[in-house]
């Protein structure tokens, strides 16, 4: 066998190699790119959505106890500005 003729055919295998790959995987590959597309328009807005309305309920509840809070807090001090007097409230 020639020595020159060694390099010719690795080529050549590499390059059928590469043709076959890029025939085989081009199906695949459009296939689950539109899988993919599919996934992030439909369900990826459903997601979405779906997370807003937690992180809004989450806000609401939040703000909801902040104003507990601030009611406790302005009682509190209202009960601690009241003139002390020296009597207990059931003598």
């Amino acid at each position: 066998m020639d020595p020159e003729l060694i390099p010719l055919m690795i080529f050549t295998i590499i390059v059928i190699a590469m043709i076959g790959g890029f025939v085989v995987l081009l199906p695949i590959t459009r296939r689950l790119g539109r899988y993919l597309e599919y996934r992030m328009s439909e369900q990826g807005r459903v997601r979405e959505s779906e997370d807003r309305e937690r992180v809004l309920r989450a806000i609401e509840s939040l703000r909801d106890d902040v104003a507990r809070l601030a009611e406790r807090q302005d009682f509190t001090e209202r009960l601690l500005q009241r003139p002390q007097s020296g009597e207990e409230p059931g003598e």
